[in-house]
Order: C-alpha cells, then sequence, then structure tokens
C-alpha cells in the first residue's frame, strides 16, 4: 500500500511517501531556508571567465550565479559583460559556493516541460511504443518556430486537447515573462514556481497513491478537485488531530529518521551512514551473522539488503554527491555483479539521478547522486558547539592531562588553585592521589575541588 501524507497546516510544509509502512521519501519546504530552483531571472552579466566557458551573473541580492556559456541562447547576440538576459536556478547555492544558474528556461505543466529556446521533441522512455508516433506527430504540429517540448510519461494517458490545452498555459507563461524581461531594468524576479504545490501534484500523478492524507481542510479541497482532474483512484483523508501528523503516520521522530547514524536491517545487521563534506560513506556491518565460517549466500543476501536500504536512504535524506559503500568481503565476481546490478536497477526509480560506476579496486562502491539543493543535515543542523562537528568530545582522561597543562602554565599567576570539575574526572583523580601530589608539590599550589554537573568531561580553574 502507498501513501501520501502532505502538511501544510504550520509555516514548515512537508509531504512524504509511505510504502507498506516505511517512509521511501521526505520532502521538506523550511520557511528559514527557501529553494531558489526553478526561479527565473532577470540577470546581468558582471564577468566572463574563458578558462571556465563560463559567466557570474548578477539576478538577485545574493551572491552571483555560475553560468555555463553554452547554455545562452543564440537570440542575446554576442556574450559580453553587462548584457542582460533571463537566468534559472537550477542548483541553490550551498556554503562558499554560488548557484548554478542556466540559460535555456524551462517551463513544466503536468504532461510536459516546455523549452522556449531550445528547438526538439524528446518523449519519456516509460511511454508506450504505440504512443510514440501520434504524441510525436502533435508535438511537431503544434510547437512554435525555435522552441521545444519534453512529453512526460503521463501524457500517453491524455488526449490532444488536454496536450494543447497545457501547450498553451506555458508557451503564454514564457510570453508574459518576455513580456516583463523587455519592460523592466536591471536584476529581479521574472517567475516563481508554487513548489510545494507543483512538487505534491506531480508525486500525486506519478506515484499514484492508494492514500493520501492532509492536515489542512483547503488542501484538501484543492486535492479532491484534482484528484477528479487528473483521474486518479486514491482515498482522501483530512487529519484534523492536534499531535503531530507526521508523527503519528512515520511513528517515530523525524530529526531522528534522517540524521541517526545507524539504521538496522532485517536480522541484525546494519549500515552507519558517515556524511562529511565532501561526500558520504556507507559501512555495512554484519553484526553478530557472519564471521570466518560465514557462508556466501549469507553475504550476498546481508549486502543486498544494505545496497536497498542505502538508496532508500539517499532519498529520504536527499543525499547527494559523492556516495560510498563498503560491502560485506565478497570474494565472487559473480556476487559483486549481481549487488552491482541490483543498485542499477533500483536507482531507476529514484526522483533524482543517480550514476553507479560500480566496485573499486579495494571493493568499495562507489556511486554519485545529484543535487539540487541542500541536504536534511545542512539546512536543519549546525555543528555542535562542543565538539565542532566532530562527533567527539574528549575523554576524562584527556581532559585530565588539559588540567596539569592549565595548572602549569598558570602556576605563577595563582595563589590556590579552585577547581571544578565533573565526577567522572574526579574519580580518575581519587584513584590517582600522585595528581593532587604534584600540584601541592611540584607546583606548590593549595587545591580545593568542587564536583559539577556537566553534559561531558570538563573542568573550570577558577
Amino acid at each position: 500500500m502507498k501513501q501520501i501524507i502532505i502538511s501544510s497546516r504550520t509555516r514548515e510544509k512537508k509531504w512524504a511517501v509511505i510504502e507498506h509502512g516505511k517512509p521511501a521519501r521526505i520532502e521538506l519546504y523550511p520557511p528559514f531556508s527557501e529553494t531558489k530552483v526553478g526561479n527565473i531571472y532577470s540577470g546581468t552579466i558582471a564577468s566572463i571567465k574563458p578558462s571556465l566557458q563560463a559567466a557570474f551573473v548578477m539576478f538577485d541580492h545574493g551572491p552571483k550565479g555560475y553560468l555555463p556559456l553554452k547554455t545562452i541562447p543564440d537570440l542575446y547576440g554576442p556574450v559580453h559583460q553587462g548584457m542582460r538576459l533571463l537566468v534559472q536556478v537550477i542548483k541553490d547555492e550551498e556554503a562558499a559556493k554560488g548557484p548554478v544558474l542556466t540559460g535555456d528556461i524551462e517551463l513544466s505543466g503536468q504532461y510536459m516541460v516546455y523549452f522556449p529556446f531550445t528547438k526538439m521533441v524528446r518523449l519519456s522512455k516509460k511511454i508506450m511504443t504505440n504512443q510514440h508516433k501520434r504524441l510525436k506527430n502533435w508535438a511537431e504540429n503544434s510547437l512554435q518556430h525555435g522552441s521545444g517540448i519534453l512529453i512526460r510519461t503521463e501524457a500517453g494517458a491524455a488526449d490532444e486537447s488536454e496536450l494543447t490545452s497545457e501547450l498553451t498555459a506555458l508557451q503564454q507563461q514564457y510570453e508574459k515573462i518576455a513580456s516583463l524581461f523587455k519592460q523592466k531594468k536591471g536584476f529581479f524576479l521574472a517567475d516563481k514556481p508554487e513548489n510545494f504545490d507543483e512538487d505534491v501534484k506531480a508525486a500525486l500523478i506519478k506515484i499514484k497513491p492508494d492514500e493520501i492524507i492532509t492536515d489542512s481542510s483547503s488542501l484538501s479541497k484543492q486535492l479532491k478537485s484534482f484528484i477528479a482532474d487528473a483521474q486518479l483512484e486514491a482515498d482522501l483523508t483530512l487529519y484534523l488531530e492536534d499531535e503531530d501528523f507526521f508523527r503519528s503516520f512515520l511513528k517515530e521522530d523525524l530529526n531522528h529518521i534522517l540524521t541517526r547514524n545507524t539504521v538496522w536491517l532485517d536480522g541484525g545487521s546494519s549500515i552507519v551512514i558517515d556524511s562529511l563534506e565532501a561526500l558520504t560513506v556507507i559501512d555495512v556491518n554484519s553484526s553478530h551473522q557472519t564471521g570466518a565460517k560465514q557462508k556466501r549466500a549469507a553475504v550476498k543476501e546481508i549486502n543486498q539488503k544494505a545496497a536497498l536500504e542505502s538508496l532508500r536512504q539517499m532519498k529520504l535524506r536527499d543525499l547527494h554527491g559523492i556516495v560510498l559503500i563498503d560491502f560485506i568481503n565478497m570474494d565472487s565476481k559473480k556476487d559483486q555483479d549481481e549487488v552491482d546490478q541490483l543498485i542499477r536497477d533500483t536507482a531507476k526509480y529514484d526522483h533524482k539521478h543517480i550514476h553507479s560506476a560500480g566496485f573499486t579496486e579495494l571493493g568499495l562502491y562507489q556511486l554519485t547522486r545529484k543535487k539540487t539543493k541542500g541536504s536534511y543535515q545542512s539546512l536543519y543542523t549546525i555543528p555542535c558547539p562542543v565538539c565542532a562537528g566532530k562527533g567527539h568530545v574528549l575523554s576524562p582522561e584527556s581532559c585530565l592531562l588539559e588540567l596539569e597543562k592549565d595548572l602549569l602554565s598558570k602556576r605563577r599567576k595563582i595563589d590556590k588553585a579552585d577547581i571544578q570539575l565533573t565526577r567522572d574526572i574526579h574519580q580518575l583523580i581519587k584513584t590517582d592521589p600522585a595528581f593532587i601530589k604534584w600540584i601541592e608539590e611540584d607546583l606548590n599550589i593549595p587545591v580545593n575541588i568542587t564536583e559539577i554537573d556537566h553534559i561531558h568531561p570538563y573542568y573550570k580553574i577558577l
């Protein structure tokens, strides 16, 4: 059973796909970090970098956008500094990197993607063969000069009047943008898609859920009309309880689902996920199931489970960039090939492109996943102020060594040592009287120790 739960009662809008009782995809729209992906701006080229074959464009009050020169339509003429043009954001800014732009504008609809500047006709590979000729002929006869179209899978079930109506709406949308671009000067926002509404509708059409649940009465009315128009066979439920909507259906805290390092698999094995700045590493642990005598078939089975769960976690957390999976060692090339094929087949169902590069010489599996926005970790979390994001703090033994260094450096500045420290450090001192003796005799400082509570091993010299 497939469910889509949609929450828009609070400022943070979100929706999730639940398959067989487990979350398969979670999409969040935080009000404090709104995506610019899909937005169309009037921009101005600030500089051109021939070595990069790119330009840097001012388009809003944020950092300049990176624009590959090959995406600039010919209609603008020779590219030069100060030139105005329409640009669309395809990747949000992150850390020190500015957003990535394209000059090849695209406008999305339910059945198609319209390209005002690119002459082409392409059809989804999932469209049935007997529909190809009909749809291609319709597109070629309907398109204006120099424009193009990508026909979605959903168009196979639509008649030509529905397709023509949507194409006309997209063409009018572009004409409105182009008119605004001619009338106004400087850089400004020319078009902003309603990402939440559009994403939800696109997901409903693609996933075809058995049940849709929302906590908003106004959204429920909109969805009721949309379900009828799209001819979806889904039950619509309005959830009006005051308790956390997502927690009720996901059975877990959302932050825990999206940040926990260890994810357990059926049978006692697990995967451990470590997201670093440049890549994500997923380690497969066999727990008590495997050992020197573990059978080959069992190792392959654990690795297959780990592969499927790794791909699910990538979707849930929106992990992107380079991903390395350290599977349990498989001596058989055939077993490696089967795991590789499982990953490639499953990756086709991800809503973002995944490129699988297979196993390395060291036995690590490598792949990349397309990035459009920041991951949950980058958007919703900050580095721990205690460990500075390393995930570790000093042990009581290390703190005691640091205390010795501090006392040594301050021995000529203090007459006595009033030390506040946590119980774990105090216990070490009690088991080693030489520490107090060293302070009083070698440093010649009287000492007074007071225990305090703290979330980690800690001391302070007053």
